[in-house]
Order: structure tokens, then sequence, then C-alpha cells
């Protein structure tokens, strides 16, 4: 492989807007290499770029990657919302992990209620349905509620038993929401689950795209 044609895989790698582009044949080689030349200062002509371009297209092992992640995705068996949700994050010390088994005997899972933690170095977060939310926030009444997230709609992706062992299934769908501009409150797998935290009022943008991505229009 040429250093140019190193040159030009690197620039396409580093830019999701280009390869999304390329992935949807929505944007002509020629600009793009005239593009890449002009943004990088490449010291070649627009033909070796465009070369470079299409070998991508057709080698690159990376876009392989992606590509095969993007196909599994596509036989996703469904897309489940669930809406009004809060996120409470409270200090990690000893009190507040007595106290999650109280949290724990709050929820009612027989009526679909939510409970999701998450601990991390400094914090325990909860995530759960609006209409707990009191109760939880009086339990922790004396323990320190470092900050509480609200208006959030949760997205299950039913993802099908392949993207178990398929890597790239968290880049594609995270980089397809992120090139239309929805900023991801949170994400959680449980196996084969895929779940995306988002804003409420992101919920049916977020929806349409994944629905999209995922293809679910067998049933």
């Amino acid at each position: 492989m040429t250093s140019i044609t190193k040159q030009i895989w690197k620039e396409i790698e580093e830019d999701v807007i280009i390869r999304n582009a390329l992935e949807k044949k929505i944007i002509s080689m020629k600009n793009l290499a005239v593009h890449l030349i002009k943004k990088k200062k490449i010291a070649a002509n627009t033909d070796a770029v465009i070369s470079a371009i299409r070998r991508y297209n057709e080698e690159s092992p990376l876009e392989k990657k992606f590509e095969t992640a993007r196909k599994v995705i596509s036989i996703s068996e469904d897309i489940r919302v669930t809406s009004n949700i809060v996120s409470i994050a409270v200090e990690k010390n000893k009190k507040a992990q007595e106290l999650l088994q109280k949290v724990v005997n709050i929820i009612d899972y027989e009526k679909g209620e939510l409970l999701l933690v998450i601990q991390g170095e400094q914090a325990i977060k909860l995530i759960i349905n609006e209409k707990n939310r009191a109760k939880v926030e009086k339990l922790f009444s004396q323990n320190t509620i470092i900050l509480i997230e609200q208006n959030i709609a949760l997205l299950n992706i039913q993802l099908s038993k392949e993207a178990v062992h398929t890597p790239g299934i968290l880049a594609v769908l995270s980089t397809e929401l992120m090139i239309h501009d929805i900023n991801v409150v949170e994400t959680m797998s449980c196996v084969p689950e895929m779940l995306f935290f988002v804003k409420q009022k992101d919920v049916v943008r977020s929806y349409d795209i994944l629905f999209r991505l995922c293809r679910i229009n067998k049933k």
C-alpha cells in the first residue's frame, strides 16, 4: 500500500461523516478527492486520490467490520420505548449501598417498572420510572444526591443472537444517533438487548433513526 493510500484511508476512517456518505453513495469521489487534497495538502493528483478512495471501499478491513455490524443490526427483532424516566446519581458510600435493597423493594417488576443500577468509582446511578422518583428521593434524603436528570426516554433494541459476537454494534448505533445530532444520555447492554437513553424531546427522532437502521418491518 502506498503512503498516499495510507494517508487517504486514515483520513476516511477518522471522519465518520465521510465514511457514512461513502457507504450511502451520496458523495462524489472526485469532490471528496479535491476536498482531501485541499484540506490535508496531499501531494498527489486527483486521480491518485480517487483510486485510493475506491480501494478503501473495496478493501478496508475496518469498513468491512462496520458493514458486518450493520448487517447484524438490520436483523434486530424489535425496539421498545419507555418514556418518563429519571436518573438519580448518589454519592457512593456504605449507607447508599445499604439503601439499594430498599430501592429494590419499591420497584414493582410485575407491573413492568424499571430499575437499573450503575456503580462507578465515586457515585451510584439509579435509573427509575418518574412515578417512583419521590419515594427514592425520600429514601436517600440523608445521603448526598449528586445529580438528578429527568425527562429521559429509553430505547431498548432487541438485537439478534449474532450481535453478541459481532464487533462494532455499539459504534454503529451510537454513531448514527450522533450524526443526527442526538445526545445519548446513557447506554447499557443486557445481552442481546442494547439500551439507549435520550432526552424525551429526542425520542421520536431517535426511534425513527434506529427503526430504519434495524429494518424492523418483518412482522
